[in-house]
């Protein structure tokens, strides 16, 4: 990072936190006061805002509340700013895999291809929520070209299946046509497997060749005629994922048809849908129409351990963090009990007066709050400021790799669900931490409390 990168780092994890704690105090301190009153009572609320922070005789059990209440915001702040970035790459990953992927695939339960037929297509097509269908052939074959030679999954497609997923968005190089100029069969490469093989758009002198093995028994009876080989030229490169460029060739329908000998068959029913969040719902109908003979896959099917792995990272972190806000909430306990152990003999004279148990235990349940409050509406600030300023200007670089070569900074993607639920997990927490301290005020002796 520069100089300026470095400075706008310092003054986001330094100056901006002590502001928002300043702000969130008044916010606390004015806006949220009639709500907290009904909860605990304005006597309880009173008294447990002029222990948070008092300028007489109190400066090292102020220090120790500031520290509960610096710890509650760094936490606060640093799980948010995680949760986003889980959430961005989750994002990032799901727009790279759609970016190939169709909404929704059909294969066969069993087998790697079933009989193209006119009344599973119309299944499809009169769904309400199916805004295109097109069938594709996919297999794998060796393509060859000069001494280099490389395994990679052929997929037949026709021109209409653009409408299922715009593969020519993804070109760096060449045109998305399967015919060269001169009307010979073409293919658009993965960007790693064209490395692979060396290839050369400009080449129109010496084609690749893809060898494709027929049926087992074919190839017992007659080694020779069972492998189909057939000569092809690259049209163009294409960039989305390392599991993608490394694995896809795109051809003709019909020259995958002829290379893998499946007229009439087709290994998938490729799907768009209107709406794209109705994926798992469609999903379900389609696999009710068409019954056990065929498999309905969405998208999130087709990466199911990907996405559990993330999310179950996600959840991990959340629960990492949410042990350091345990840590913060010994500091919490350990200052409570010390407002306790000097302000006894307040404890003392209103009981004399009539403080019932409950409002006294509720002045320390109160104050655990605010510190929870206080410090989380101050990390929620921070992060807020912090989410901003890198989606709009990029504050953490990202050494992107294979992977991720074309970001430059970690991807980042707010969800409001993320603030509330970790703000619902400071404040309870903060809550839990204020029990023990309230109980042992509550059993204060008024006598001998006065007496102190």
């Amino acid at each position: 990072m520069n100089h300026f990168e470095w400075l706008v780092l310092t003054l986001l994890i330094t100056v901006c936190p002590v502001l928002a704690m300043v702000i969130s105090y008044l916010l606390v301190k004015h806006g949220l006061r009639p709500l907290m009153q009904r909860v605990f009572g304005k006597f309880p609320l009173m008294l447990a805002g002029r222990y948070l922070f008092s300028l007489q005789h109190r400066a090292a059990i102020n220090f120790i509340t500031l520290i509960s209440v610096v710890g509650v915001t760094m936490v606060t702040y640093f799980l948010i700013i995680i949760l986003s970035i889980f959430n961005g790459f989750q994002h990032f990953i799901e727009n790279r895999y759609t970016a190939f992927d169709p909404d929704l695939k059909v294969v066969a339960a069993r087998g790697k291809s079933f009989v193209a037929s006119d009344s599973i297509l119309k299944i499809l097509q009169i769904n309400p929520e199916v805004a295109h269908v097109s069938p594709a052939i996919e297999d794998r074959a060796m393509i060859t070209y000069f001494d280099k030679q490389y395994m990679a999954s052929i997929k037949g497609l026709r021109q209409d299946y653009l409408q299922v997923n715009a593969l020519d968005t993804l070109l760096y190089e060449g045109k998305y046509e399967f015919q060269t100029e001169n009307g010979m069969p073409a293919a658009v490469l993965g960007g790693t497997v064209a490395y692979y093989l060396n290839s050369r758009i400009s080449d129109r002198m010496h084609p690749m060749k893809i060898w494709a093995a027929g049926d087992a028994r074919d190839f017992m009876r007659n080694p020779e005629a069972a492998v189909r080989v057939r000569d092809l030229f690259a049209n163009a490169y294409f960039r989305v994922q390392m599991e993608y460029d490394g694995k896809y060739v795109l051809v003709d329908y019909a020259f995958a048809e002829d290379l893998f000998d499946m007229k009439g068959k087709v290994s998938s029913y490729d799907i768009k849908l209107k709406q794209f969040d109705h994926y798992e719902s469609a999903a379900n109908q389609l696999q009710a129409s068409l019954g056990s003979a065929y498999r309905v896959e969405s998208w999130y099917d087709m990466h199911a351990t990907l996405f559990n792995v993330m999310k179950n990272e996600k959840f991990v972190a959340y629960l990492i963090l949410t042990l350091m806000l345990l840590i913060a909430a010994v500091n919490i306990i350990g200052g409570l009990s010390m407002v306790i152990v000097d302000k006894t003999r307040d404890i003392g004279v209103m009981g004399a007066m009539g403080a019932s148990l409950q409002q006294i235990r509720r002045i320390f349940l109160a104050e655990g709050m605010l510190i929870g409050l206080v410090g989380g509406l101050a990390g929620i600030i921070c992060a807020a400021c912090f989410s901003y300023l890198h989606i709009r200007f990029g504050v953490l670089k990202l050494n992107g790799g294979d992977s991720f070569q074309d970001m430059q900074y970690f991807p980042m993607r707010v969800e409001i669900l993320d603030y509330f639920l970790t703000l619902g997990t400071v404040v309870g927490v903060s809550m839990l931490a204020g029990i023990y301290p309230s109980r042992k005020a509550a059993k204060q002796e008024i006598v001998v409390s006065l007496r102190k």
